[in-house]
């Protein structure tokens, strides 16, 4: 196994769905790097937009986005400071491990 296994049990997942209304929801993920979370709740979710400041990270989360969701995910280089959405576009914002 090369690299860190993150939540092997997929337990973030489960109580994220639990807790955060995603299903059929128009999302943002703030701080998406190479879309490690995008990819695991894109089968819920209406449509879902990653930003991310790391260009080579929104290159690698386009690379690895399953063919399946492509029409529904869109990655974009940004800044959670300087996001520019007009209001209600999203139904829930998402922000896991960026800090």
């Amino acid at each position: 196994m090369r690299g860190v296994r993150t939540d092997p049990e997929r337990l973030e997942v489960r109580i994220l769905l639990r807790h955060a209304p995603l299903r059929g929801a128009r999302v943002l993920e703030v701080g998406c790097g190479d879309g490690r979370l995008t990819r695991r709740i894109a089968g819920v979710v209406q449509s879902l937009v990653g930003v991310d400041p790391d260009t080579g990270q929104i290159e690698r989360a386009k690379r690895l986005l399953p063919a399946r969701v492509r029409g529904k995910i869109e990655f974009q280089v940004g800044h959670a400071e300087t996001l520019r959405f007009p209001g209600q576009s999203f139904q829930a914002v998402i922000f896991s491990w960026s800090l």
